[in-house]
């Protein structure tokens, strides 16, 4: 390992590419160079690691994990993990979960057996955008019963969920509104949110206005959406289904970074809040 000779930004190679900025300053690097260090005497071990997947270079055989704390060597972080084949890394992209094996030698360490897991079994709508597609035009009303428009995210970095307010479980909706909450304030200024309801009928401006009472929503910032949303809902992979007076859905989050494109897709409810929070940053960083 070569030494640190400069207090400035650092390269990582691997990371080139593919809107992702490669800058880390000496707090990330001596942070990094501490757990390898703490990890000598665990050479030529394997361990499970499982996170989402925040940027994949191919060419480099790299991919960017926010991953869970692995066992018995580092805590929950965001690290670039090298594999065998560029073959391991087909059909990643920014927000995919995976599972893997870490195999860490005394020069080297390298992720293998790369996963993608919890994918829905839901089929996937036909209308569903392509990774790097352009948001398609939609005109929706949010909660103060103003219209918020494709055109009106011009130049902005989205987050955008889908939620329904009677919904009757709480690690469902109220978790994505939750880290919806939390993020707004970390990101405040930065990152426009919008909550997308899957039950229009009921879901009033008047009752989204409520709910986002209730989850002390900066009207400026967050938005709860409502009105014609199935096209919408189509273009971003979520599909909802209405079954014994409750409705099912799958319950996408999508990041559109500001060039209008959609750039990460987080399926499911299950993420940290701190892994949307490293889409969230990548993209801004990449977007500078």
């Amino acid at each position: 390992m070569g030494a640190v000779t400069s207090y400035g930004p650092i390269r990582e190679p691997g990371l080139e590419g593919h809107g992702v900025s490669n800058d880390y300053r000496m707090v990330g690097t001596m942070r990094r160079l501490y757990w390898v260090l703490l990890a000598l005497p665990l050479l030529g071990k394997s361990f499970a690691v499982d996170g989402i997947v925040v940027a994949v270079d191919p060419t480099a055989r790299t991919m960017l994990v926010s991953h869970r704390a692995i066992g018995h060597y580092m805590p929950a972080m965001m690290m670039p993990f090298r594999v065998a084949a560029s073959g391991e890394l087909a059909g990643l992209h920014p927000g995919s979960r995976v599972e893997f094996e870490l195999v860490v030698n005394r020069d080297h360490s390298l992720a293998r057996n790369v996963h993608i897991t919890g994918q829905s079994e839901i089929p996937a709508s036909p209308k569903r955008i392509e990774m790097g597609a352009a948001l398609p035009e939609f005109r929706l009303t949010d909660q103060a019963g103003r219209e918020v428009a494709r055109d009106d995210l011009r130049g902005r970095v989205v987050a955008i969920n889908f939620i329904y307010t009677r919904c009757p479980l709480p690690d469902v909706c109220p978790r994505l509104s939750a880290n919806f909450a939390v993020l707004a304030k970390k990101f405040a200024g930065r990152v426009l949110f919008l909550s997308v309801t899957v039950d229009p009928d009921y879901d009033t401006p008047a009752v989204l206005s409520e709910y986002a009472r209730r989850w002390s929503a900066d009207p400026a910032t967050w938005h709860f959406l409502t009105g014609g949303v199935g096209p919408l809902a189509a273009a971003l992979g979520e599909v909802y289904w209405f079954d014994e007076g409750s409705i099912g859905h799958n319950s996408m989050t999508s990041i559109i970074g500001r060039d209008g494109k959609l750039a990460a897709v987080v399926e499911g409810a299950g993420y940290r809040v701190d892994q949307l929070g490293n889409l969230l940053e990548r993209q801004l960083e990449g977007n500078r």
